[in-house]
């Protein structure tokens, strides 16, 4: 009975002194250190200031202000440990002189639980730290002077070939617009001719109804005389660019021409075959070819004009 009211102490004790890890042992105080105090220039150290023991106070850890241009505060770290009532702060410092230096007293105020009243004022006691220089004492005279190096020549080729392509770019646009100047066409006295667009394609017709064409040869030469006799006939009565338009080009004008679609349908069919025979090597027969040239004849007459022409200039056409 008595073991196991022991082994229940020696359990509740454990327990206890767990419970009981987070408590501070100590009583309340402060304190700065610094990890090294003898440094050389440029080095980094860190100082430290801790609460411990805080209980139900609250700590403000205001910024380090140091009034020396030699000394740089460089970083600024809050603190903690296994206790919850030990707090601290962590500056880190940089020297960049040689001598002895004081980190002057850091003062921080202490409040109440509720953080609202302030209950005293705390302050450590300033640090000394003693800065050495990087050189030895046998590297304190001064070095010969090294001569002076001297500079590649740098070239800027990107910005000089911008500056000629600007200036060559420049200079063809200005050339483009003096040439155009120049190119300005003259004033041309324009001729009406004498003959009407009808009467000359009619002759035409007339040379092509006389040839009899047996090969592909001559049908592929006497289709390409019957398709520029249309296209020219197009271009001089209706002022299309026939000559330039393709045939389907030309077949989408249809609104152009005074006769049925119908009838212009086997006008483009004709065109049509003049460009198989050019470019296929197509060979249609005779008959086809007699067909053709008929129908190229009934176009001509429907879509006749006549011009009555003055020496000062053109009446409007009259249909015939």
């Amino acid at each position: 009975m008595k073991f196991h009211l022991y082994i229940y102490i020696f359990c509740f004790l454990i327990i206890l002194g767990c419970v009981e890890k987070n408590k501070n042992p100590s009583d309340f105080h402060i304190y700065g250190e610094l990890d090294t105090a003898d440094v050389s220039i440029g080095d980094i150290i860190s100082f430290e200031i801790w609460a411990k023991g805080i209980g139900s106070r609250k700590i403000e850890f205001p910024p380090l202000i140091i009034d020396d241009d030699n000394i740089i505060i460089t970083e600024r770290n809050n603190l903690a440990n296994e206790f919850k009532d030990d707090i601290g702060i962590e500056f880190q410092l940089t020297f960049w002189d040689t001598g002895n230096f004081e980190i002057p007293p850091y003062s921080f105020p202490v409040l109440n639980e509720a953080g609202k009243e302030l209950i005293y004022s705390i302050q450590p006691d300033p640090s000394q730290v003693r800065v050495h220089s990087l050189l030895s004492e046998s590297q304190m005279t001064l070095r010969d002077l090294k001569p002076p190096v001297p500079i590649p020549l740098m070239v800027p080729w990107k910005t000089i070939l911008s500056v000629l392509g600007i200036i060559f770019s420049f200079l063809g646009l200005l050339w483009i617009w003096r040439k155009r100047i120049h190119d300005q066409p003259k004033k041309l006295d324009i001729q009406i001719p004498n003959r009407l667009p009808y009467e000359i394609a009619m002759d035409k017709l007339e040379i092509l109804k006389n040839e009899n064409p047996s090969d592909s040869e001559t049908f592929k030469k006497y289709y390409e005389e019957l398709s520029y006799l249309v296209r020219e006939y197009i271009e001089n009565q209706y002022f299309l660019r026939a000559m330039e338009m393709t045939t389907t080009e030309i077949e989408k004008t249809k609104f152009y021409f005074p006769i049925s679609d119908e009838k212009l349908d086997k006008i483009i069919l004709i065109l049509k075959r003049a460009d198989l025979t050019k470019f296929a090597k197509f060979v249609p027969s005779i008959s086809s070819y007699n067909e053709d040239l008929l129908v190229v004849d009934e176009f001509l007459k429907l879509t006749r004009l006549s011009w009555i022409t003055k020496n000062n200039g053109v009446k409007p056409m009259e249909v015939v």
